[in-house]
């Protein structure tokens, strides 16, 4: 048993009409002696015989309850003030300075009267239990196990005794699977038959004795139902055997129950709880069923005695039965509940989560909704940064690179300092040179390359307009597609969308306007931002869209681009050398981001994209590796329609909540701590090598950090 303040009582051998009194608890040790409390003592007896003759059936008393109500508080008030005394200050110093610690009471020597005080009724704030038997007995309990609770019910003498409620009660509950039951009765209650029962190898978990007993020189007497007797005495050592096979509690429903239950705990059984003095039938089963009901709901016995005591102050017809309900104990006896079916465990302690629990999982359930409804905040752009860049190692690790269907696309960079001057694009640093696209198109024959797309802005008429509006009329079969920003995309822009681009020449000549929105936010930096988690879809409406090979394009939104596939192998950079022997189904055209030393069109990279631009150990684009082009960015787009590819994340919130519930299922499933953060780990194990696996297999992008988080708090933060 756990820490506690033992405290013997022990009359004087000396004949001085004194009580000594011994106190020990971790660290502290104390010795004094108090009078015996004569007035006390004859209140007790005074209480007893108003007690008696209430609950005595052949005696009709109908002021009776009131007066033991009185004298039972007289009686709980005495004993309260006599240990408030003076006479019991190192006890008080005690209780005070160990206010969490259990009080356990051991009497010696001293008369019957001083025993059935009501000690247990005293109001010190933690429980109070009876000490009976010496240290530890030969042979070690059984271990307590996780199983349907296995009762044996002792029916004893049943002379004027109506018990046949109580063991129906009992039945009732077997037969509904809630407990096994063994009931030994009638003739069928003899000393041979309880022996044998006590001696079952598969042990009892409780042994409850219902009938008559009475006192003897040799302890309480039982009265068995064949009309045989046995004293206490006589019982211990088939009581040993019993605690043997894992026996801890009795619950003895008879008269004289103390006698018995000192003599059960010297057999080594660590509980045993009874009444002091006879009581009503109907009150002791009452208790006894009470019991029963608490220890099956998966209280300990302590608190079932305490919660039983309340109920039995309460309760009509049980006046003064409080006070004689105790529960006797070893030293060595640890706190008691009956072992239940696992399953039973569970639900019980499902049903008593803790508040800190309920707590941890809102609070993840909550930031989990945060982020699911704000996709693009930097927190939730650096975590899915994070996870992509763990799913391309796992792709590397597994050797799984990914979809290769898709033939690569073709691309044109177009960069001041190179392939512009060779198509005559000149020194131009504010806009893209039409000259230099009216020259590509030139170059490129369209029979070779029916579809051509400039990832350019136009916006308002340039140097050059007419010449590529010629160029255009002179390759009608020829699909164009051009760009514009909405403006929406990037209101502060000031762009003007697609109107001047409509009523263009370059619109007469068959150049088709397409939005350049790569369905993320529009961006005010210098740097755009570059679509990891799509906050609009990319339909035909959208450049890439326009440049897929499917016929009714669409990449929803709400769905994450997979960075994690190598895109460098989806992609073929030309130089414009090669365009008069180029073939390919589209062209793609568009800047190397930078005209002069301004930055024209470039996205933020972050670590996952940089990785996943590579040739060898270089960009894609011989630049900046935290720089890409949006010619590339609209490239992976359309490559990823193509192939019908993205990931579609699961609800973050309802991972979230699931993990969370997992973690309190876990918490109750495994008391120990230890053993909770080995099944986390274990999950997390599991889980995640599961979810990149699924990333990869179905496309399905499941959340990982915010429910495993949520898992292990709720999994650790329960403590009982």
């Amino acid at each position: 048993m756990g820490a506690r303040i033992d405290l013997l009582i022990r009359q004087a051998v000396d004949g001085s009409g004194q009580l000594q009194v011994f106190l020990a608890a971790p660290g502290r040790q104390d010795a004094f002696v108090v009078p015996i409390p004569r007035e006390l003592l004859t209140l007790q007896r005074v209480w007893r015989q108003r007690f008696l003759k209430h609950h005595d059936p052949a005696f009709a008393w109908p002021e009776g309850a009131a007066v033991v109500r009185s004298y039972s508080e007289q009686l709980r008030q005495g004993l309260q003030q006599w240990i408030d005394s003076s006479a019991w200050l190192p006890l008080q110093r005690l209780l005070k300075d160990l206010p969490d610690l259990p009080l356990s009471l051991r009497l010696e020597g001293v008369d019957e009267t001083f025993g059935s005080l009501p000690w247990e009724s005293l109001a010190l704030g933690r429980p109070i239990w009876r000490l009976d038997g010496d240290a530890p007995v030969a042979g070690s309990s059984a271990p307590v196990r996780a199983r349907k609770p296995r009762i044996l019910l002792l029916v004893g003498s049943e002379a004027g005794l109506h018990l046949d409620g109580e063991v129906g009660r009992l039945q009732a509950q077997q037969r509904s699977g809630r407990i096994h039951l063994s009931v030994l009765r009638g003739q069928g209650f003899n000393p041979a038959a309880l022996r044998t029962a006590l001696a079952q190898g598969a042990g009892w978990d409780a042994l409850l004795y219902l009938g008559h007993s009475s006192g003897g020189p040799n302890g309480g007497v039982l009265h068995l139902g064949d009309g045989s007797q046995l004293d206490g005495q006589a019982l211990e050592a088939d009581l040993a055997v019993a605690a043997s096979h894992g026996l801890r509690v009795l619950l003895f429903n008879s008269c004289s129950g103390l006698q018995l239950a000192q003599h059960a705990a010297r057999a080594g059984i660590d509980w045993a709880v009874c009444f002091l003095e006879p009581v009503p039938s109907a009150a002791a089963a009452l208790a006894f069923a009470q019991l029963l009901k608490r220890l099956e709901a998966g209280s300990d016995l302590q608190a079932a005695v305490i919660h039983t005591r309340q109920m039995l102050a309460e309760r009509k017809g049980c006046e003064g039965c409080e006070l004689l309900l105790a529960a006797v104990a070893t030293p060595i006896a640890k706190p008691f509940q009956l072992p239940l079916q696992r399953r039973r465990q569970l639900l019980l302690r499902l049903a008593s989560t803790k508040r800190k629990q309920a707590i941890a999982a809102g609070a993840f359930v909550a930031a989990a909704l945060v982020m699911e409804f704000t996709p693009a905040n930097p927190l939730n752009s650096y975590l899915l940064d994070r996870r992509l860049e763990v799913q391309r190692l796992w792709r590397q690790l597994t050797r799984q690179p990914g979809p290769g269907a898709a033939s690569p696309i073709t691309v044109l960079l177009l960069d001041p300092a190179t392939t512009l001057p060779e198509l005559g694009g000149g020194a131009v640093v504010d806009h893209t040179s039409r000259v230099a696209l009216a020259e590509v198109l030139h170059k490129t024959p369209p029979a070779q390359v029916p579809v051509v797309g400039l990832d350019v802005v136009f916006d308002q008429p340039r140097p050059g307009t007419d010449l590529l509006a010629a160029v255009l009329r002179r390759q009608p079969g020829r699909k164009v597609v051009g760009g514009f920003v909405p403006q929406l995309g990037a209101p502060c822009q000031g762009q003007s969308g697609n109107f001047w681009l409509e009523s263009s020449p370059l619109a007469a000549a068959g150049l088709i306007g397409k939005s350049l929105a790569v369905g993320t936010a529009g961006s005010c930096g210098v740097l755009k931002s570059l679509p990891l988690h799509l906050l609009y879809a990319i339909t035909s409406d959208n450049f890439a869209g326009a440049l897929s090979k499917q016929s009714v394009p669409v990449l929803p939104a709400d769905r994450v681009i997979d960075w994690s596939l190598n895109w460098a192998e989806q992609i073929r950079l030309v130089q414009p050398a090669e365009l008069p022997q180029l073939k390919a189904p589209v062209l793609l055209v568009g800047t190397s981001g930078r005209l002069g030393n301004q930055s024209e069109d470039l996205f933020e990279a972050p670590a996952t994209v940089q990785d996943a631009l590579l040739r060898g150990d270089q960009p894609l684009w011989n630049g900046n590796a935290r720089e890409v082009p949006g010619v590339l960015v609209q490239a992976v787009l359309i490559q990823s329609l193509n192939l019908q590819h993205w990931l579609t994340p699961l609800s973050q919130t309802l991972c979230t909540a699931a993990a969370a519930a997992l973690g309190v299922v876990l918490a109750a499933l495994l008391e120990k701590r230890q053993h909770r953060w080995t099944a986390v780990a274990l999950l997390v194990l599991v889980c995640s090598p599961l979810a990149w696996s699924l990333a990869i297999w179905q496309l399905w992008l499941v959340p990982l950090l915010l429910p495993l988080l949520a898992l292990s708090a709720t999994a650790s933060c329960r403590d009982d």
